[in-house]
């Protein structure tokens, strides 16, 4: 079986079908022989470039950031933060973005491009 073949016969089942499959199933062994026609068509996108924020490690930064405080500040950022007026939030949030830039432009990631398939079994 080749890449596209097995590309196609995971289209047709999806991600979660063996999962719902082995529900019907007792345990034992079972012998299997079977044949599959598969026609139909699959678009394969090209590869691509895109920015992928966690990897950025956000939660880290808030970690190291939380790290240089005492606890009483820690406490009192906390509790702004579940009070706060929105508009004070949206400007901070511009100001953390501004900063956060320089290392968003190292999340960049080549990805796999997306498949289509308009296949019958």
């Amino acid at each position: 079986m080749d890449a596209i073949q097995t590309i196609a016969i995971a289209k047709l089942i999806g991600d979660k079908a063996e999962k719902e499959a082995r529900k019907g199933i007792v345990p034992g062994t079972f012998p299997t022989d079977f044949l599959l026609h598969v026609t139909g068509n699959l678009d394969i996108g090209g590869d691509y470039t895109r920015r992928v924020p966690q990897k950025a490690k956000p939660w880290e930064l808030v970690a190291v950031a939380l790290s240089h405080l005492n606890g009483v500040t820690v406490e009192s950022i906390v509790r702004e933060a579940l009070t706060a007026d929105p508009k004070m939030v949206a400007d901070i949030k511009a100001r953390a973005d501004s900063a956060v830039a320089s290392i968003k432009g190292l999340t960049e990631t080549l990805c796999a491009g997306r498949v289509k398939a308009d296949l019958a079994a």
